[in-house]
């Protein structure tokens, strides 16, 4: 499924929406350029899990772990790793579990670590506002509606 969003705000009702379905144990792996709105994204997805912390993409620390009344969000991002490390693929693999959220931004780093029912989201630059996202996997793409708002 292809969405065009046509702001920041609709990147982040989106995730919202894929949030809100989410059960614990998911891993939602992001792809696209810097800009791309993968953070935007992962905003959405804490909302939509009751998450109210601020969430922005945490490149220099790795992950960050957001609490929420039910799952907790592990966000990575592996922007500055070519290749993690054995420890980070660990930490990785720890936290994918019934309890969380995990989601990864710069997934095609870690890839070939990922579960096979991954959800797989693309972010395409299209203009300066405008992003085509495209989701698949795990069932997602047959319930989040089209109109992103």
């Amino acid at each position: 499924m292809k969405i065009v969003s046509k702001s920041s705000d609709e990147t982040v009702s989106l995730g919202q929406k894929l949030g809100e379905q989410l059960k614990g144990g998911e891993v939602v792996a992001l792809y696209g350029d810097l800009g791309g709105g993968k953070t935007q994204f992962t905003k959405g997805i804490a909302k939509g899990l009751g998450i109210e912390d601020d969430i922005f993409s945490p490149t220099f620390v790795i992950r960050r772990d957001c609490k929420g009344k039910e799952l907790s969000l592990l966000h990575y991002d592996f922007y500055r790793f070519e290749v993690p490390d054995e420890e980070l693929i660990e930490s990785l693999e720890e936290g994918i579990n019934p309890e969380n959220v995990t989601v990864i931004e710069w997934a095609e780093r870690v890839e070939k670590y990922l579960p096979e029912n991954t959800i797989k989201v693309v972010f395409r630059y299209i203009s300066e506002s405008e992003r085509e996202i495209e989701i698949e996997g795990n069932g997602f793409s047959a319930v989040i509606p089209t109109d992103p708002t």
